[in-house]
């Protein structure tokens, strides 16, 4: 074939995809369990393996796992993911700020930490306790204060700034457990003066929160109605923001990134993809899937984008919430969208599509573990073939020449995928595989 055009990437990442076997889903996974046809001709019609998001035994964050994915090394580059959280929250950072991913939580009288998430229906209610600590001047640390902003759910950015001392060398407030006692900031370096100064300011900063939002009244309303206040915002992953290269930079591609969810919008904004807002879509359960493709879908046909990226959340969400049920309903959620991209018509380009994850989170556990995660990639042509699909004049031309694309595997899940061509292999060499891939198609 001559004068073929490269085709675009579309990248569907469901966050905590990974799970283990277990008794009460019939000792399968969730992702087994779902009746995913979708993902499954994915799987079939392309190539598989599973992958270490950042490197094999490592339990790690969606922060990380991300950079690594899109190629930054974050054993050398992470500063902390306060920084994303606060910048998807609509905050810009300079050199010189700090930023906090916080949730709302709930502290009795003697500092211990009853829940660490107030409330996930934090944002029908609390917004004005955020807008009354936004711009709030730090005690005895002027000319230092903070800028607030709703992220999602219980959560909030918030910003430190007005001089030049901070440092994000620093630990967090969070117990990381329910029932536990609050945390004191430390400096990671009591040699650090600049540390050990921030971990002073971050303190009086707790606490002060903490003061304020017991004299709220929001908070003295769901007291006198037995109901949890949010009387404390917890400072976590103290960050600084990223001086690198962008992602087009990086890779030679032009990428837009669909992500409700502030961390990971904020690490596009960091890395230089253009991050649109999408009506309807909540980083929840009751995200617009739909409306997600089809703003990814816009940038690719219509604009001169070749990477997409969409982020879903409620995988993850699920996992944490320890539902099997929500986490299969989201995976067939999911499904359902793909197949909205697979019946659409009128395509003007090629596609390369790649389902995965960024780590595990298994539903019994509720929280990160360090199991690979299923990966399959295949070209949109073999994948409606796949599916008994009208072609196009253009995709029936390009079936011959992308027979070659596929395995054996047959279905998409963490145990089918361990069987396939890539074999087990780090986050980092993803996107490699995919510009090899478009490369080779577009010769």
């Amino acid at each position: 074939m001559e004068g073929k055009k490269a085709p675009k990437i579309l990248f569907v990442l469901m966050d905590g995809i990974g799970d283990v076997q277990t008794q009460e889903l019939d000792n399968q996974t969730p992702l087994e369990k779902s009746k995913i046809p979708f993902m499954d001709a994915i799987a079939k019609s392309g190539i598989t393996g599973i992958m270490d998001p950042v490197e094999t035994g490592l339990s790690c964050g969606s922060d990380t796992a991300h950079m690594n994915i899109f190629g930054y090394n974050p054993f050398t580059l992470y500063k902390g993911r306060g920084a994303y959280e606060t910048m998807g929250a609509g905050l810009d950072m300079n050199p010189g700020d700090i930023a906090f991913k916080c949730n709302f939580a709930h502290m009795d009288k003697d500092c211990i930490v009853k829940k660490r998430r107030v409330d996930r229906g934090f944002e029908k209610w609390g917004l004005p306790l955020i807008q009354s600590i936004d711009g709030m001047k730090i005690e005895g640390f002027e000319p230092y204060y903070i800028s607030a902003k709703h992220a999602t759910e219980h959560r909030c950015g918030i910003k430190v700034t007005g001089g030049k001392n901070l440092t994000n060398n620093i630990t967090g407030t969070d117990p990381l457990k329910d029932n536990l006692k609050l945390r004191q900031v430390k400096a990671k370096d009591e040699k650090d003066e600049k540390a050990v100064f921030t971990a002073k300011l971050v303190n009086q900063l707790s606490n002060q929160l903490h003061e304020h939002l017991e004299k709220q009244e929001i908070n003295l309303k769901r007291k006198e109605e037995n109901k949890l206040t949010a009387n404390l915002v917890l400072l976590r992953g103290c960050g600084e923001r990223l001086d690198v290269p962008t992602f087009e930079e990086v890779h030679k591609l032009k990428g837009v990134m669909i992500a409700p969810t502030a961390i990971i919008r904020g690490l596009g904004m960091t890395i230089g993809m253009d991050t649109p807002v999408v009506e309807g879509a909540t980083g929840y359960y009751d995200s617009n899937f739909s409306n997600k493709l089809n703003c990814a879908l816009d940038y690719l046909e219509n604009k001169e984008f070749d990477f997409g990226f969409i982020h879903i959340k409620a995988t993850d969400d699920a996992g944490h919430d320890k539902s099997a049920k929500l986490k299969v309903e989201s995976f067939e959620k999911v499904d359902k969208m793909l197949q909205e991209l697979a019946q659409k018509d009128g395509l003007k380009n090629d596609y390369i599509i790649c389902i995965t994850g960024d780590h595990t989170t298994p539903y019994h556990k509720g929280d990160h573990t360090f199991e690979p995660v299923p990966v399959a990639i295949t070209t949109i042509t073999n994948w409606k073939k796949q599916l008994n699909l009208e072609l196009n004049e253009n995709q029936q031309k390009l079936i011959e020449f992308q027979k070659e694309i596929q395995d054996q595997v047959q279905q998409f899940n963490e145990k089918s995928t361990g069987q396939g061509v890539l074999g087990r292999f780090p986050g980092q060499e993803l996107l490699g595989v995919l510009k090899k891939l478009r490369k080779k198609l577009a010769n």
